[in-house]
């Protein structure tokens, strides 16, 4: 990326970037926590949110860079800042769903579950998800039109 790269450009790469370094941490906690339950490296949480958790962290990561190094033939100068915010600001509040819905052993999908933190890491699951592909829509819609 040159120096004369957008904020909003600059802003999705980052945090492409602090979502792979997210997926990074997961993959290890992932292996932690795939440790036999008397080995002494063992967390004793279920790696299944874990690797939910990398894996979305990780696409969602190489999404944003994509985006932002394509972001300067989409958008002039000054434009689409609030798109680049509901992309971010999206993966954002997935990955910290995802986060305590896997420091929990909740694989945060199911709508009727009786426990409300389940459900709430749920919803804050699906309004990310829902942010994010607000803005995923827009920036393809603007794609097409160029």
């Amino acid at each position: 990326m040159s120096d004369r790269a957008s904020p909003s450009s600059r802003l999705l790469v980052r945090v492409g970037l602090c979502l792979w370094l997210s997926a990074g941490l997961a993959c290890v906690w992932e292996v932690l926590a795939l440790q036999p339950p008397d080995s002494p490296l063992h967390l004793g949480v279920l790696a299944g949110p874990i690797a939910q958790l990398a894996s979305i962290s990780f696409g969602l990561g190489t999404v944003h860079i994509i985006v932002g190094y394509w972001w300067s033939s989409l958008y002039t100068a000054g434009e689409g800042k609030l798109v680049a915010w509901l992309l971010a600001i999206g993966a954002i509040v997935q990955v910290l769903a995802l986060l305590y819905a896997a420091s929990r052993g909740l694989m945060a999908v199911q709508l009727l579950d009786p426990r409300l933190d389940a459900r709430m890491a749920l919803y804050a699951r699906g309004f990310g998800h829902g942010l994010t592909l607000a803005g995923g829509i827009i920036v393809l819609l603007r794609a097409v039109r160029r």
